[in-house]
């Protein structure tokens, strides 16, 4: 009997262990479940906060675009005349010099609209520098375009910028003086980057609002090209 009763407890015992050893929900399981779910909210979370700035930046008017670089909208094929007086609108440099468009009459002028803190403006400026360096000795001039409310008034900061970016073309110190009637003529919008090519004659004969790596500097040397080979 004693036999038996030994028998029949470790039988109980193991019965009851069975359903411990045999349960899916063991704590590593639980624990393993437990950081797969935290990774997937922390995914599902980064990607709907990416698609967000994404979208506020295409809406916002004084953030230069960024995301996909859609292709540049530029002027119809017909050029625009600077508004009237333009070329003899005195304006500053960063560095304090005074200059007007009309000082560069014999020469084609590309006119570039920018920022220290926009991303596509960083992307496209090594690409002016080489455009500039390219065509100077053929009589283009490229002037950069910081305004004062884009860089809330610090002048040192796009000094700083421009000097460690080694940048060779002047840049104009604006407070909307020039800005403003260039974006009017070509019934552009306030987003940056923006860029005039400028004829000898005054005209603009090409214009680009953002800046899309493959197309715009192809766009611009043609503009360019045309532009110095022509009499007018």
């Amino acid at each position: 009997m004693a036999v038996s009763e030994q028998s029949s407890k470790k039988a109980t015992e193991v019965s009851s262990k069975e359903p411990e050893q045999n349960s899916f929900w063991t704590p590593g399981r639980v624990a393993i479940t437990l950081i797969v779910g935290v990774l997937v909210v922390g995914y599902a979370i980064s990607r709907w906060s990416s698609g967000g700035n994404v979208a506020n930046t295409n809406t916002n008017p004084t953030v230069g675009r960024t995301g996909n670089q859609p292709p540049p909208r530029t002027v119809p094929a017909v050029a625009v005349p600077l508004p009237q007086g333009l070329r003899e609108t005195s304006v500053q440099t960063i560095e304090g010099e005074s200059l007007k468009l009309s000082d560069y009459a014999d020469k084609v002028v590309v006119l570039n609209i920018w920022a220290t803190w926009c991303g596509p403006c960083r992307l496209e400026m090594p690409e002016l520098v080489k455009i500039s360096n390219e065509y100077h000795s053929r009589g283009l001039v490229v002037l950069g375009i910081a305004t004062t409310y884009n860089e809330r008034n610090d002048a040192q900061r796009v000094k700083d910028y421009v000097k460690a970016q080694n940048v060779p073309y002047k840049i104009i110190w604006d407070d909307g003086t020039l800005v403003m009637p260039l974006v009017e003529a070509v019934q552009g919008k306030s987003v940056i980057p923006q860029s005039f090519v400028i004829s000898r004659d005054g005209r603009i004969v090409k214009y680009f609002s953002g800046f899309n790596q493959v197309q715009t500097p192809q766009l611009m040397r043609q503009a360019i090209e045309d532009s110095l080979n022509s009499k007018g």
